[in-house]
């Protein structure tokens, strides 16, 4: 490893930048380690910095949101100009992008181990204290966790990192650095506080390690460790989120409505029923605070134009056919699964002021990622590369789905209560926690002439209330799109779209409704006739549930099936399985990932750098 970061020792040269509403501490500077850990301020302040690697250009804040290859075979990298680089699966050992992220794993463990080793030095209350060394344990163990799985046998280390001269920090196997993750993640599990203790999803709660030791069990129950006894574990992790102990937990819950979990994100909102881990950005960089990321920048609705109401993004990340066929309506603008709409951008942003324009049920390829909105931040001015929307590591959502797994696993075959988990998420999705039907979307039939400015959009009837829509107009004065902002409730049937004022005249629209109460979302018996079919269902239920999270490469390796799903993609672009894009239309680069994804690809390479730093680590992970 560098000798940059062995160097650190916490000198506290370190940015110990604080996160919104995880501490206000001033940033402490050029003490000694000897001498820092003296006051619960500093050790709180040290436990920020600790944190503070996860929301780093190198990892969260930037590039693993759509830079580096994370989103297996939902998406591929939209961008013309990049033919080499780990976000097409092209890569070299040198890459920055997988030396840095490297690095800052590695700094967030050296503060950690800094933090543990000196923290009983502190009089403070024993009950804060635990909490402290529990949450710095178990981000530790969090940190080894993403260099394991992306790196595989890796250096573990448990002690601070005291002096340059230590060069030889030899890779251990990734069993036992699994193993050692698991000892941690348990042992923190008793020293933190409850997410209701807590109070937002900033910190790590007992409902957020219990959750991701039930990853880590799934991880290791899968390729390449494929220890199957972890599937019982699995369960059990999850099953403790799911129905906690009165004593000790927080009943969990998912939002009745999947956009507005996303929402909240970009509002800075807390929903910690729901999003149960995140991590956290502050602000637009127009003050001292520098903890802000690029969630909804990289990941988000492309726009370059200049109308800050919208928020510049680069839409980094574009969808598969295959992604967008996993959803009901495959045919259709609206999907009965809502979370299609939202999860996958149903128009594209262009001009200033900005217009939105519909995309059709052709352009499939052509669509981003639309999660994470910029339009919805609250914080003004927006800064081209700096927001503060966050980002979910771990939703009740997606523990739901690995309970239904594990449990699968152990019993050999469909179970009432894992059946029922599932049903959970794909009720949500149906819209069936949400009341009657709504105006989800308007479709334009035509945009008529001579509008000088948006008309006026009124939607009556249908025995509803409360849908609002927003009409644009392209420059050539003509109606390209009506957004509904406000859906409403209990329209029996489709409501009129009248369109007045704007100067021009002839535009149409009709209202598309919500499909609540004539779709089922619950499971087939073909769907739950064996322990495969179920299995297969709950592979596809994450992908539409969990799509750009950057847990998809992740869970297509455990499952064995990273390169015959990255090689079904590319075989799609090729012979036009799905609709895919003209060469001419700019997106037929999409296939590149796809193309040059290889079972190398399955773990990242060491720098050469590192290994000549560090003796220890060789050899060189399989194909590079």
């Amino acid at each position: 490893m560098k000798k940059r970061y062995f160097i650190i020792v916490v000198l506290l040269l370190l940015h110990f930048a604080a996160c919104k509403n995880f501490l206000e501490t001033t940033p402490m500077d050029a003490l000694s380690p000897e001498n820092y850990y003296e006051t619960e301020a500093q050790l709180r302040s040290a436990l920020a910095g600790v944190y503070d690697r996860m929301g780093r250009p190198q990892t969260f804040g930037d590039q693993m949101l759509g830079r580096m290859g994370l989103e297996g075979d939902e998406g591929y990298y939209a961008r013309s100009s990049t033919r080499v680089g780990v976000a097409v699966y092209s890569t070299e050992p040198s890459d920055a992008r997988i030396a840095n992220n490297w690095e800052h794993w590695y700094e967030g463990i050296n503060r950690a181990n800094f933090l543990l080793a000196n923290a009983d030095k502190v009089e403070m209350d024993e009950t804060e204290l635990a909490a402290i060394k529990g949450e710095a344990l178990f981000l530790r163990a969090f940190y080894h966790l993403m260099l394991v799985n992306n790196w595989g046998a890796v250096p573990l280390m448990l002690e601070p990192i005291r002096s340059a001269d230590q060069t030889v920090a030899p890779r251990v196997p990734a069993r036992e650095v699994y193993e050692q993750i698991l000892a941690d993640m348990k042992q923190a599990e008793g020293m933190v506080k409850s997410i209701s203790a807590i109070g937002h999803g900033g910190r790590v709660s007992k409902s957020a390690v219990r959750g991701i030791l039930a990853r880590v069990c799934l991880y290791m129950a899968g390729e390449p460790i494929n220890d199957s006894s972890k599937y019982a574990e699995a369960r059990a992790w999850a099953k403790k989120v799911i129905d906690p102990a009165p004593e000790d937990g927080f009943q969990h819950d998912l939002n009745p409505s999947y956009q507005h979990v996303f929402i909240n994100m970009c509002q800075d909102r807390y929903d910690i029923k729901e999003s149960i881990w995140e991590v956290e950005f502050y602000g637009n960089s127009a003050d001292a605070f520098q903890e802000n990321g690029r969630v909804g920048s990289n990941n988000g609705i492309a726009y370059s134009g200049e109308d800050d109401a919208y928020g510049y993004s680069y839409g980094f990340l574009q969808i598969t056919g295959r992604l967008w066929h996993l959803y009901e309506d495959a045919a259709s603008l609206l999907s009965a699964d809502e979370r299609r709409e939202w999860a996958i951008a149903p128009y594209r942003i262009t001009g200033t002021p900005a217009v939105e324009i519909p995309f059709t049920v052709a352009q499939i390829y052509e669509r981003t990622s639309g999660k994470w909105r910029r339009e919805l931040e609250l914080v003004e001015p927006k800064n081209k590369n700096a927001g503060p929307i966050n980002f979910p590591l771990l939703r009740f959502s997606d523990v739901l789905l690995m309970f239904a797994e594990a449990d699968n696993m152990v019993t050999q075959t469909p179970s009432n209560e894992a059946i029922e988990a599932v049903n959970r998420v794909r009720r949500r999705a149906y819209g069936k926690q949400l009341p009657q039907e709504s105006v989800r979307m308007v479709q334009v039939t035509n945009g008529g002439t001579g509008y000088t400015s948006a008309p006026t959009v009124t939607i009556i009837g249908g025995d509803g209330t409360g849908a609002v829509g927003k009409a644009f107009v392209n420059a050539n004065g003509a109606v390209t799109r009506v957004k509904i902002t406000a859906e409403g409730m209990n329209y029996a049937t489709p409501p009129l779209v009248v369109l007045t004022g704007g100067g021009g005249s002839g535009a149409e629209a009709i209202a598309l409704l919500s499909k609540r109460q004539t779709s089922n979302p619950d499971l087939t018996e073909d769907q739950t006739a064996t322990q495969e079919s179920f299995q297969e269902l709950i592979e596809d239920e994450r992908a539409r549930e969990l799509c750009f999270e950057t847990l998809r490469k992740s869970d297509l390796i455990r499952w064995g099936k990273f390169m015959i799903n990255m090689k079904r993609i590319e075989n799609d672009f090729v012979n036009g399985d799905f609709p895919v894009p003209r060469a001419s239309s700019g997106t037929a680069y999409g296939v590149l990932s796809f193309r040059n994804a290889s079972p190398r690809d399955m773990l990242w390479p060491f720098s050469p750098r590192e290994m000549a730093l560090n003796r220890g680590l060789t050899p060189q992970n399989p194909g590079w």
